[in-house]
């Protein structure tokens, strides 16, 4: 790499959460950083962590080295995540302090990668950038306001989501670089700005998250101690694994399994692992319904991962359409690399749809058709070698594509390309 034959050139993440939090982001964005800094100095700004108040997390220091990673931890505001306006609040405290050390630390040479959480942090890199003259990357993993508006809290023609779009079209149009997850946030992020003659959508760069593959890996069934001590060997089992969000999208797969009960089919079983604001609602469902093969588990201690995420035959990645391009869901690098077939329940031009459909490693379902997907579970489960197969091609799917090493190799390329057009 160019960076190999130049003095070590400067990297900063810019994150809220970083280790030795356990949040999807802070484990991402640890990996990244330590994978980097072979080829370059890289240092982080991020928040004290703030998932276990009151543990050992409280007596992390300010300022440490983590795997030759320089780390500062700003004072911002650690009020309840749980009530929105506390967390605006921590947002700005942070968001404000990473500007401030921005300004003060960061020069013309530097190179900063800025998140798209908290909403409001990209925010800071293109003011410090007005100031100082650094490059900087946007990394996208939701996109605002489009998300609070599609899940209707937020009127697109509010004065605020207005505000909000105009100040993120101004992040758009000065960063060096724009990194987003896939194909559908390019499209949708392209289309939004393409009438804006000052952005130039070439700075646009797809590169995909990823999962520890040495970690996650295919377990047969037959081998997985969370299966047997849950008794999810008697039945073709359908999985879903995480946050029960707004957006995340169960009914389907929950309606599927109520139309399988009344064909007769009570050897097909889903397995809801994880917490969330819909949980509730969907419990309310399946007891109203009468549906017995509906079964909603607490979520796991972390390094069980291995064994919940493939104890079963098939995995669900369900995300409602309306955030077809916000977002690409996580589960989707977990359940390739569980090796199990993906039931894809998401909008037609999704991410998750695309690799499925592209790789053949499961099969796509519009949200709403409950018929389709209990007519695929119950071919999947009457096929055992079909589903096998389908399985396999997850797994090669994920090692082909979305692995540690190609992400770092892919932002290392990235960096790279920014020092160059520094200096």
């Amino acid at each position: 790499m160019e960076s190999a034959n130049q003095a070590r050139s400067s990297v900063t993440l810019v994150t809220e959460y970083f280790y030795p939090e356990e949040a999807s982001t802070a484990q991402l964005l640890t990996s990244l950083a330590t994978g980097l800094q072979n080829d370059f100095d890289v240092s982080v700004l991020t928040g004290r962590p703030n998932y276990h108040p009151g543990d050992e997390t409280e007596s992390v220091p300010v300022r440490e080295h983590h795997d030759g990673v320089r780390i500062e931890r700003l004072p911002a505001t650690r009020l309840d995540k749980d009530t929105l306006a506390y967390r605006v609040v921590n947002w700005l405290t942070f968001t404000l302090l990473v500007f401030w050390r921005l300004v003060r630390t960061r020069g013309s040479d530097d190179v900063v990668l800025t998140l798209s959480n908290p909403p409001i942090l990209p925010l800071a890199a293109w003011a410090a950038k007005r100031l100082r003259g650094f490059s900087y990357a946007y990394l996208i993993y939701d996109m605002y306001p489009d998300m609070p508006v599609g899940l209707g809290f937020l009127d697109e023609d509010s004065a605020v989501a207005r505000m909000w779009e105009r100040l993120i079209r101004l992040v758009y149009r000065d960063a060096d670089r724009i990194v987003v997850l896939g194909g559908s946030m390019e499209r949708r992020l392209t289309n939004k700005m393409e009438n804006d003659p000052a952005f130039d959508p070439d700075k646009i760069e797809i590169i995909p998250n990823w999962e520890d593959g040495s970690f996650i890996k295919p377990i047969p069934k037959s081998e997985n101690t969370f299966v047997q001590e849950q008794g999810l060997d008697d039945k073709f089992t359908l999985l879903y694994s995480g946050n029960i969000g707004r957006y995340h999208e169960l009914s389907t797969a929950i309606k599927a399994i109520g139309l399988l009960e009344e064909w007769g089919r009570s050897d097909i079983e889903l397995v809801i692992i994880g917490e969330g604001a819909r949980k509730t609602e969907h419990q309310q469902h399946v007891e109203r319904e009468q549906i017995q093969n509906v079964r909603f588990l607490p979520f796991q201690p972390m390094e069980r991962l291995p064994e919940t995420l493939t104890a079963c035959d098939a995995s669900l990645v369900g995300i409602v359409p309306e955030m077809e391009g916000i977002c690409v869901s996580s589960k989707l690098y977990s359940a390739l690399a569980a090796g199990r077939p993906i039931l894809a329940v998401v909008g037609e031009g999704d991410e998750v749809a695309r690799v499925v459909r592209e790789h053949e490693c499961g099969a796509y379902i519009p949200p709403g058709d409950a018929e389709q997907a209990a007519q695929t579970l119950a071919s999947w489960a009457d096929q055992p070698a079909l589903a096998e197969d389908l399985g396999q091609r997850a797994r090669s799917t994920f090692k082909a594509n979305y692995t540690e090493s190609h992400a770092v190799e892919a932002y290392a390329h990235l960096f790279d390309r920014m020092h160059s057009q520094t200096w």
